[in-house]
């Protein structure tokens, strides 16, 4: 069969049509399609990113720096560069990109240097020894802590992951960022409200530059607030402290510190009122008739302190004009109870504890004070046993109960002896109180005079 020229010729017209059009088609001039397959990592920022050959822009390396992707195919243009086709793990396609603006890496990225401070914020997150996955640790075991990511990979799974180190440079494994958040080196505050106390002498700072605001030993044992605290980088955690009155302490290590014990205190508050219930500013010119005391009032501080406050009401009667008989010793309850009350009230001020009111002390001092009394007041004396204390005196002046009190427990306090007395600490010799106070208004005999006579006897004994 014989071919025909003519279906030969419009044949090959036919295919020199095609290949100039495919030519004309190849203007840009990429190459061929090369498969790769390979992972690179964005080194380089200020690169475009190419839709196609025609230089259509798609995207800058300046958005997608550091991150890691499948170089699925390659071309090698006749400019000289190769250009790689780029998917990110979700199989998205991201565009042309210059190899030059690439480096070639693993899965994981290449290491990128950071410094970053970071607290752990998320439970049950796996923490890895390696990129194959091999558990090391679980974010349950560090959460709150605040550790440093030396370094990050950003892995082509599309995460990234910190290599992370404590404060003493132990290496703690990789962890995906998503489980952190980034802080600094104290850590972020968290709020707290626990009362400790200071038990060791630390320093107090005013910042987390170390710069110090006070010592620790300036407040031993006193009932302070942590109102929040910080778990630092370097393995400590430390409070931020404030007294009862809201005054600011600094920040201390929680080593320095322990939780604070509540104390029970009491206190007794006295109230005096006249026999028709009104309350009296002072007791001047009235004679004690009775007492009592309640069974308390409790409060409790927020630091877990509880106090009970006892209150005892007194009574008083007032006196009558010229109510001491002339020539006639005369026994006061009112200021034998004044009288001891004074007594404990200054022992407590030198730090020495209180004496029990006791009747048999009390029939002591009285038995001593009748025998020193006489209606002749130059007869007064204050003659007492070992374990009593005595003072008298006689005046023209006449002496309130609180006046003879005082004059009286100044007596005492300037003789050595018996101040001595009033401050026995010995519980085998001071545990009971009791007292006999009489006074006496009379005549001089000599100058007509009104005197008045003051006896004091206290005995301070034990029940041995």
């Amino acid at each position: 069969m014989k071919k025909n020229p003519l279906k030969k010729l419009i044949i090959t017209g036919t295919l020199a049509l095609v290949f100039s059009i495919g030519t004309k088609a190849e203007a840009a001039n990429q190459g061929p399609y090369i498969k790769d397959g390979s992972l690179v990592q964005i080194t380089k920022q200020n690169y475009d990113i190419w839709q196609n050959f025609n230089w259509q822009l798609k995207n800058n390396t300046n958005n997608i720096y550091n991150q890691t992707f499948e170089a699925k195919g390659r071309y090698l243009h006749e400019n000289g560069q190769t250009y790689y086709s780029l998917f990110d793990n979700k199989g998205t396609w991201q565009g042309y990109l210059n190899a030059k603006a690439t480096k070639k890496t693993s899965k994981q990225g290449g290491y990128i240097s950071d410094g970053s401070y970071v607290k752990i914020s998320k439970k049950n997150y796996e923490v890895w020894q390696n990129f194959n996955w091999q558990l090391k640790n679980n974010t349950n075991n560090l959460y709150g802590q605040t550790l440093q990511a030396r370094g990050r990979y950003q892995h082509f799974n599309g995460s990234t992951y910190y290599s992370l180190f404590d404060g003493k440079g132990n290496w703690q494994g990789y962890l995906n960022s998503g489980a952190t958040k980034k802080t600094n080196a104290q850590g972020d505050y968290i709020a707290d409200g626990r009362y400790i106390q200071i038990t060791k002498n630390y320093d107090l700072w005013q910042n987390f530059n170390w710069k110090k605001k006070g010592d620790g030993s300036n407040h031993y044992n006193k009932p302070l607030q942590a109102k929040g605290r910080y778990q630092h980088f370097n393995g400590n955690t430390y409070y931020s402290l404030f007294e009862e009155n809201g005054n600011w302490l600094g920040y201390i290590n929680a080593s320095a510190t322990s939780p604070y014990k509540p104390k029970e205190t009491e206190s007794i508050k006295t109230i005096n009122k006249d026999t028709n219930g009104n309350i009296l500013k002072s007791t001047n010119g009235y004679t004690y008739v009775s007492e009592s005391k309640d069974k308390g009032k409790t409060t409790t501080s927020p630091n877990g302190d509880i106090h009970t406050t006892y209150t005892i009401t007194k009574i008083w009667r007032k006196n009558k004009e010229n109510e001491l008989k002339l020539g006639i010793p005369t026994y006061s309850l009112s200021m034998t109870a004044k009288f001891e009350e004074s007594i404990n009230n200054y022992r407590q001020s030198q730090n020495v504890y209180n004496l029990e009111i006791n009747k048999n002390s009390r029939m002591k001092s009285d038995n001593t004070a009748s025998k020193n009394v006489s209606s002749d007041w130059t007869q007064w004396r204050a003659q007492h046993s070992e374990e009593q204390i005595g003072t008298t005196w006689s005046s023209v002046t006449y002496y309130s109960e609180d006046e003879a009190v005082s004059q009286a427990m100044a007596n005492f306090i300037n003789s050595p002896g018996h101040r001595n007395n009033l401050l026995e600490d010995d519980p085998n010799f001071a545990e009971f109180l009791g007292a006999s106070v009489y006074s006496m208004r009379s005549l001089d005999a000599k100058t007509g005079a009104i005197m008045y006579s003051y006896l004091f006897i206290a005995t301070i004994d034990a029940s041995w």
